[in-house]
């Protein structure tokens, strides 16, 4: 194999690993709002059960008074 395509393969894997533990995050595993704001919009629809705008209400705020601007 040519050294650009394994360089290829390398990244891809990397990009897909990497995506995919934004899916796995819990609430538990995030120390701020805009951590957990930013990856329920990367799609992590966990965060986001009751479809109210607010990912993580414990850090977030019930409100989202706490969500970044």
């Amino acid at each position: 194999m040519k050294p650009s395509f394994v360089a290829a393969l390398l990244c891809l894997g990397i990009l897909v690993v990497s995506s995919g533990t934004a899916w796995a995050q819990s609430c538990s595993s995030f120390q701020t709002c805009a951590q957990a704001v930013a990856s329920m919009n990367a799609g992590n629809t966990k965060l986001h059960r009751d479809k109210d705008g607010i990912p993580y209400e414990s850090l977030c705020g019930s409100n989202g008074e706490n969500m970044p601007r």
